[in-house]
């Protein structure tokens, strides 16, 4: 049976073990993406998401029905990301752009390109400084409206909307440096 997310996060305060397991497929790959964007590895961001579950599932008591769940558990997985990050110290490691076919012997040249274009703009996504990197990456790759953005990072909806702004300047003009740029791939 589906459950709204409403009644779901109910079950599972009544401590409905399905609830609480639907809770968990339902936002653990987008919550391990997320961590990886902030830890830039993956064994990091796992862990992170585990510490992250197990905190949202202790605090799930505390969590005002009314409000969407997605900006409150996005909240505790970039803190864990930045603690874990922290407190494993691994350094600054680039993103991984990983391949589908990795072990075929032919790739179309449009698909180098296009994983070419992809290098490039998440390099340059690197070089921004974290205030205006995660509330793009929360925006593109989590896909979370302005308004979460806000209620995740905890900081005003024009503050996200001048972040935004902000970055997708700085890119558009690193791209635009770069031959064949990706200029158009923030639109």
């Amino acid at each position: 049976m589906d459950y709204t997310e409403q009644e779901l996060i109910q079950r599972a305060k009544q401590g409905e073990e399905a609830a609480l397991e639907q809770i968990f497929r339902q936002h653990l790959d987008s919550a391990i993406r997320l961590a990886y964007l902030v830890t830039r590895n993956w064994a990091t961001a796992e862990d992170a998401v585990q510490e992250a579950f197990v905190q949202a599932f202790r605090s799930l008591h505390s969590f005002q029905d009314h409000r969407p769940f997605k900006p409150w558990f996005t909240r505790i997985v970039i803190n864990k990301a930045k603690r874990t990050k922290g407190r494993l110290d691994r350094g600054h490691l680039p993103y991984e752009i990983e391949e589908e076919n990795r072990h075929s012997a032919y790739v179309p040249e449009s698909s180098t390109l296009e994983k070419e274009g992809l290098k490039q703009l998440f390099q340059a996504i690197n070089t921004l400084d974290e205030n205006h990197r995660l509330p793009l990456l929360l925006k593109y790759v989590s896909e979370l409206k302005e308004a979460e953005i806000a209620e995740a990072l905890q900081i005003p909806l024009s503050t996200v909307k001048s972040r935004l702004y902000t970055a997708r300047q700085r890119l558009r003009r690193d791209m635009a440096n770069l031959e064949g740029g990706g200029r158009d791939e923030l639109r």
